[in-house]
């Protein structure tokens, strides 16, 4: 009778433990987000990816995971080859769903369904 107790008792900590939220180490695994990088130079689109990654990976490791990258402190001045031109005034600018991105590509971090768009243009 007693070996029965203690088989009931671990099986009603068992199930007491999911209704308290807590879950698996493996459960808390880190959330993926699928984002859109598009690349344009002198106004042609030169690649677009379908790329899935998580929320606490900056658009720099993105980049750099995905594109051949150069970079000086912390800004892009490279992408597979296209390299930016002080001369030409020509410079990787980048936007996230539409708006002019305001930090450098290693501070910034995106969310889900997010469209970055890098572009590497003449200044009018």
């Amino acid at each position: 009778m007693q070996k029965l107790i203690k088989i009931t008792t671990i099986f009603t900590l068992g199930v007491g433990l999911l209704g308290t939220g807590v879950q698996p180490a493996a459960a808390k695994a880190k959330k993926s987000i699928k984002v859109r990088v598009t690349l344009t130079v002198n106004h042609k689109k030169i690649s677009r990816k379908k790329i899935k990654t998580t929320r606490k990976t900056s658009v720099m490791k993105i980049m750099k995971k995905h594109y051949k990258v150069k970079e000086d402190d912390g800004m892009i001045t490279s992408i597979n080859g296209h390299k930016q031109n002080k001369k030409t005034q020509k410079y990787w600018l980048y936007s996230i769903n539409g708006k002019d991105a305001t930090k450098g590509a290693a501070k910034t971090y995106l969310k889900n369904n997010d469209k970055v768009h890098f572009k590497l243009n003449a200044e009018k």
